[in-house]
């Protein structure tokens, strides 16, 4: 890596959230003239063994682990925040589904207005003149308003989804994933609401992120699509840097917000915050098709940023300080990911050169640990007896058997997130 490149790296990763509004948020499918999916990506691991791809993983691990550490710092005055918002939280969950229903019932009137692409179906760059899509589309419009019909939105916004995988691939539409999670909520609010609740931000959480990391990866796997923005209109927003160093620096903004989103606790309200500010900062400069493309998914972030993440508080082992992991996973995940990219472009276009039968393993590994510690990180997930049982058996082990003291138990904790 050049000494020029080692110079810039620091003032390279903060650009990038400057960057970031314009290269990066502006959806590059929905711009680029040069995007074609059906090319095969870069292979992940000379990309990972970069000088310069190394010096930014090392950079953010770094950072990233300082942000759990101030985490940790500043949990006790969170908890106090959250015991005092307790009463709270099932009037405003109850606004925020109120919300994402009204975001959505907006967008898809913006898609049929003519404000955007003509025929635009549930997306800005898919386009199909079919007659029944602008019915669906207003069937969506005009039953997400209501609670109890909203479960017919739902199951229109599925159908499109598998009507976008039908006609640009199952491999495109993963960029737009987060329309499942937003399915998935509407219909756990409208049929088994109450403390069910919990499941559908959940949901909404882990869809919405793997949306938001899919996208980030693009930027390290196919960088001639951002280069050729890069090298257009926003050649001046480059302030002298590589292309190299933006491309790569705001891919790991991106990644680094979306797995704070997952995984973090106050952070990931921070993290939401900025994706939102991002977003909203790239409507000037992309224009109408940005602000109608991006429209749902600003409202879920809003969400986001209104609302705690369950995942991250609920985690026993990020409550009691073990931080450290998260960072680990981190690490793997962006290999995890990388591998995973490159291995469903093979499964959905057979034609491209086969991957080597050591990156299957690897990438196969690296993302089956990333999944076990989402897990472990969710007990939600997990049978509510399986996790009783182990609730108890940690309470014995941390307490002595003392389960009359009067000091507050891990269960209590786990109760009152």
């Amino acid at each position: 890596m050049k000494l020029t490149h080692w110079i810039h790296l620091p003032l390279g990763l903060l650009l990038a959230l400057g960057l970031a509004p314009d290269e990066a948020q502006a959806h590059v499918k929905w711009f680029s003239k040069i995007v074609d999916c059906m090319s095969a990506p870069l292979d992940p691991w000379p990309v990972l063994l970069k000088p310069l791809f190394l010096a930014l993983w090392l950079l953010t691990t770094v950072v990233l682990g300082w942000v759990f550490y101030a985490e940790r710092l500043l949990l006790p005055l969170f908890r106090r925040m959250h015991v005092w918002m307790a009463p709270r939280k099932p009037a405003g969950q109850r606004h925020m589904a109120t919300l994402l229903r009204l975001g959505v019932a907006v967008y898809f009137a913006s898609l049929m207005s003519g404000l955007g692409p003509r025929h635009a179906m549930l997306t800005p760059e898919l386009i199909l003149a079919t007659p029944w899509i602008p019915a669906c589309q207003s069937l969506i419009m005009v039953s997400v308003l209501w609670r109890r019909t909203s479960p017919l939105a739902a199951l229109g916004i599925l159908a499109l989804y598998a009507v976008g995988m039908t006609q640009a691939g199952w491999f495109h539409m993963l960029d737009y994933l987060y329309f499942v999670g937003v399915a998935i909520f509407l219909l756990i609010d409208a049929l088994v609401p109450g403390r069910h609740r919990h499941m559908a931000y959940t949901a909404l959480r882990v869809a919405a992120s793997f949306s938001l990391v899919w996208v980030s990866v693009e930027k390290w796997l196919y960088p001639a699509w951002t280069y050729d923005l890069l090298q257009g209109d926003l050649q001046a927003l480059r302030f002298g840097l590589p292309p190299d160093l933006v491309v790569m620096a705001g891919g790991f903004v991106e990644f680094t917000l979306a797995f704070l989103l997952l995984f973090g606790r106050v952070s990931a309200q921070a993290a939401a915050a900025v994706f939102l500010l991002l977003m909203a900062a790239a409507i000037p400069v992309a224009g109408t098709i940005d602000a109608i493309g991006h429209a749902p998914l600003l409202i879920v972030l809003l969400m986001f940023c209104l609302s705690q993440n369950r995942l991250g508080y609920r985690g026993h082992r990020a409550r009691h300080g073990h931080d450290l992991r998260h960072v680990l996973t981190f690490v793997i995940a962006v290999p995890g990911v990388m591998g995973l990219y490159k291995l469903a472009h093979q499964l959905a276009y057979p034609a491209t050169p086969a991957v080597p039968e050591g990156s299957w393993l690897v990438a196969c590994l690296c993302a089956s640990l990333l999944l076990v510690h989402l897990l472990r990180t969710a007990p939600d997930w997990w049978p509510s007896r399986l996790r009783t049982l182990r609730l108890r058996s940690r309470l014995s082990g941390r307490d002595g058997g003392r389960v009359g003291s009067g000091s507050p138990t891990l269960s209590d904790e786990v109760r009152q997130a």
